[in-house]
């Protein structure tokens, strides 16, 4: 395969450009140059910091006072040319502005350099001086450099498996019975809410139907997670506590999700660095997926909404906000154990965020796989 010595690229909002061909071992070249704007600086550190940890390639930067001032582009892209050799230097045209890859673009043909652009979808570079296709065949891209590319380092080591494969069991027979233990699980979840957390024991719901409540306290029994002990249900840790209260939901969907073809990394809980806290105010991820390197954010909810609309309302403005941290191509869901009401519906529908709710359950993998495919 064609390949260049080093590859000089535009650093804008979408990092995965720049990064692609760089990680295809085939393509990869010695040395990177990042031509940045004062605005793409922290962008630009982000993504040298993963090249050179990733692919073990030599980066340096190039300041551009201006993106918009495609002279002052030219002039530092003709400064650089001046000390490379023609066959061994490329332009990755993909990122950055409109004008400044125009200017770079033309300074890079007016002097005889080879251009490249990359297409995400395919994973194909097309040679503009000949129309040349490459494919590339990268490695996947993992979560936590992915996370690491767009300013939002992961906190803690990714978890990628479930830590209690044993009460999948229970999670899976609450889908399963979604239409008829909403009730319980909403009185269950309101009496461990008032609970400290370190308290490993609360009430036992009432209010609900007797044998429906019966057969979920039955089902935490039987599943190793708490039993009852008089007019209190005992739990038998912290984990198995936050798990009956709403960490089912999440594992199952992790479950599900993972078992989609096409998933190139999936994880669970995932903590992030708040980079940009006047524009990203959260940071703990229910579930993220990466296919086709377009990162995917579900949110995972077991609460009546119907009865609580403001928290819908912060579950999707918490969507809209983590649609922002993985570029423009960031795909984002909310699934709801309960039904959704009208209104929640067409906010979701009017930010672009996707939606599964009780009615869907039952149908949740062929839904989340149309979803991150995109039909």
């Amino acid at each position: 395969m064609k390949k260049f010595d080093v590859h000089v690229c535009l650093v804008s909002d979408q990092a995965v450009p720049n990064f692609v061909p760089v990680l295809d071992k085939d393509f990869r070249p010695q040395e990177v140059v990042l031509l940045v704007t004062e605005q793409m600086q922290a962008g630009a550190d982000a993504l040298a910091e993963v090249m050179r940890k990733s692919c073990g390639v030599k980066v340096r930067q190039l300041a551009v006072a201006d993106a918009y001032d495609m002279a002052q582009v030219g002039e530092r892209v003709f400064a650089l040319l001046c000390d490379m050799d023609k066959e061994q230097v490329a332009l990755n045209v993909t990122g950055g502005t409109k004008l400044m890859a125009i200017a770079a673009f033309a300074m890079f043909k007016e002097a005889g350099y080879p251009s490249f652009y990359f297409t995400a979808d395919s994973n194909e570079v097309l040679l503009l001086d000949n129309n040349e296709r490459l494919l590339l065949q990268p490695p996947k891209i993992k979560i936590e450099d992915y996370l690491m590319l767009h300013g939002y380092p992961a906190r803690h080591k990714l978890q990628k498996q479930l830590a209690h494969p044993e009460w999948l069991p229970f999670a899976e027979e609450l889908v399963r019975a979604h239409g008829s233990l909403g009730q319980e699980l909403g009185r269950l979840n309101f009496e461990i809410s008032q609970t400290d957390k370190r308290v490993l024991k609360c009430k036992v719901p009432a209010g609900a139907v007797a044998r429906n409540m019966q057969y979920l306290l039955n089902l935490l029994e039987e599943n190793g997670l708490a039993r009852q002990q008089g007019d209190c249900l005992l739990f038998a840790g912290e984990e198995a506590k936050q798990y009956a209260a709403g960490g089912w939901f999440e594992d199952y969907v992790f479950q599900t999700a993972k078992s989609l073809p096409g998933v190139q990394d999936i994880a669970l809980n995932v903590q992030i660095e708040n980079a940009k806290e006047q524009v990203f105010q959260h940071n703990e991820l229910d579930v993220l997926l990466l296919v086709g390197n377009v990162l995917h954010v579900l949110e995972c909810k077991t609460a009546n909404f119907a009865t609580h609309e403001d928290k819908a309302e912060e579950a999707l403005y918490k969507l809209e906000s983590l649609k922002k941290l993985g570029g423009l191509r960031t795909k984002a869901m909310l699934l709801s154990y309960r039904e959704l009401t009208g209104k929640i519906r067409n906010r979701a529908m009017g930010a672009q965020i996707g939606i599964i709710e009780q009615k869907d359950l039952s149908g949740m993998k062929t839904l989340l796989e149309k979803w991150a495919n995109g039909r």
